[in-house]
């Protein structure tokens, strides 16, 4: 009996031990954020008149999900000899099947196929797809999953793959915030999230092209150590049904999305842009220099008319001292924002309650939307002629954590349009002035927060404070 208790004792004793070696794995080496070294600065080139950048690339701006949908339909059906999908979320949903089965079906006429998708994500999500195992399972195709948790290097674990684009045959690309899933692609949900996308194409792309620079990133980010190749089994009857599934929904997707199928004249539905360059954070599932941030701030010192959209605002103590310092040299900074009333991130919403002041003290000003719909869209806008599209959040984990990147783009007309779809979200939101004086669009509309959402925040204001380092 004694001994009996022994070696219970023994083994509540290593899970405990293990349980605190896990937890503080994830929890200690986020804690000490890197510093952006002199070498990347003195590299780092925010003069979008630089010969190196192209002139020939085109591109289209898609707000719509239908059409993001559509679009990425488009691209799958065009591509000849590669298609390569890398997202930090592919949902076993309607549109993941409906993307899903038009890879098989590219794959089923000889191109090959790589996808690449967060590994936390893909785990949760995907593991157990016989959808996806089917997909996997086909000739021509390939899949990784980024940095999957492993419990014996819990200090991996924060490090997330947040990249969403598709590349089509080194001539199309989508790149954007739009996750692979019902959130953000189709109609196929009430309560859907607000993305952005840009469609970039050129026929013949120049090595200088932004084609090209995020080809040579896929090729590197796939060949890590910690990309881990699925391995598909085409064997059980399951998986062979599912096959059959994907390969019959084909044709469903062909009625549901006919524009989807029909030749497309890429020339015609883009139009050029002077220049397009591309900015990212290291690859490496580690603590990251904030050289994406970097990059950004140097662009946005150039203008005097700054619009942030982000769906939520956490920034760090050095973050913040970059604001005030933009703001203070006479640039005029708008960040649009989701209002926690209607917020879809708790953790986002939480940490704005939290840090309002400290928000508002940088001299920056804020509208908060008021919106049937949560605002995900990650665009920064500067003066008349730059835009900035991509998967970066205005926060710390996307500063010093996550795998991000953003598309710098050189078009009046681009920012001529996305500035008429940002004012039509400030005419819906609450405008919070530096010195906290509140005014209101002329298409606000009140969302009241319910008492439980109120205590919910209540509480998690206290708990989530010491982690926002992580957030």
């Amino acid at each position: 009996m004694k001994l009996q208790l022994s070696v219970r004792k023994v083994i509540f004793t290593v899970i405990i031990l293990f349980l605190i070696f896990v937890l503080l794995g994830c929890l200690l080496p986020p804690l000490f954020q890197k510093k952006v070294g002199n070498e990347y600065k003195a590299s780092f080139s925010a003069d979008l008149s630089a010969e190196d950048l192209t002139k020939k690339e085109r591109i289209l701006c898609i707000d719509d999900n239908e059409e993001a949908l559509i679009w990425r339909l488009r691209t799958i059906e065009a591509a000849e000899d590669e298609i390569i999908l890398s997202t930090f979320d592919f949902g076993n949903d309607n549109s993941g099947l409906d993307m899903m089965s038009a890879l098989a079906r590219a794959a089923d006429r000889g191109v090959h196929i790589r996808l690449f998708i967060d590994g936390i994500n893909g785990m949760l999500k995907l593991s157990n797809s016989s959808y996806f195992k089917a997909l996997v399972s086909l000739p021509n195709v390939e899949a990784k999953f980024y940095n999957p948790v492993n419990l014996m290097s819990p200090w991996k674990i924060n490090y997330r793959m947040h990249d969403k684009y598709l590349i089509a045959d080194n001539r199309i690309y989508i790149l954007g915030g739009r996750n692979t899933n019902d959130l953000f692609l189709g109609n196929y949900r009430d309560k859907y999230n607000i993305d952005r996308d840009i469609l970039v194409y050129h026929a013949k792309p120049e090595e200088n092209s932004s084609l090209i620079q995020l080809r040579k990133y896929f090729d590197s980010i796939w060949d890590l150590p910690c990309s881990h190749e699925i391995m598909g089994s085409g064997n059980s009857k399951k998986v062979q049904a599912a096959v059959g599934y994907l390969r019959d929904h084909y044709e469903d997707v062909q009625q549901m999305y006919p524009q989807a199928f029909e030749k497309t004249d890429w020339e015609e539905a883009t139009m050029e842009a002077e220049s397009i360059s591309l900015c990212m954070n290291s690859m490496e599932p580690q603590n990251k220099a904030p050289e994406l941030w970097y990059s950004l701030y140097q662009y946005m010192r150039q203008g005097k008319d700054v619009i942030i959209q982000t769906p939520y605002i956490i920034c760090s103590k050095d973050m913040y001292e970059e604001i005030a310092g933009l703001c203070g040299n006479g640039t005029r900074l708008q960040i649009v924002t989701n209002a926690v009333e209607n917020g879809a991130n708790p953790w986002g919403c939480t940490d704005y309650l939290n840090q309002k002041n400290e928000i508002l003290d940088t001299g920056a000003e804020v509208h908060e939307v008021f919106s049937d719909q949560s605002l995900h869209t990650k665009t920064i806008l500067i003066d008349d002629n730059i835009s900035i599209v991509g998967s970066y959040n205005l926060d710390i984990r996307s500063t010093y954590l996550d795998t991000e990147m953003m598309l710098v783009i050189e078009s009046p007309a681009l920012n001529e349009y996305l500035r008429e779809r940002t004012k039509e979200q400030m005419e819906q939101s609450k405008h919070v002035l530096p010195d906290g004086t509140e005014t209101y669009g002329k298409n606000y509309s009140e969302i009241e927060m319910s008492f439980g959402k109120k205590c919910f925040y209540a509480v998690l204001r206290v708990i989530v404070y010491p982690f926002r380092y992580l957030l």
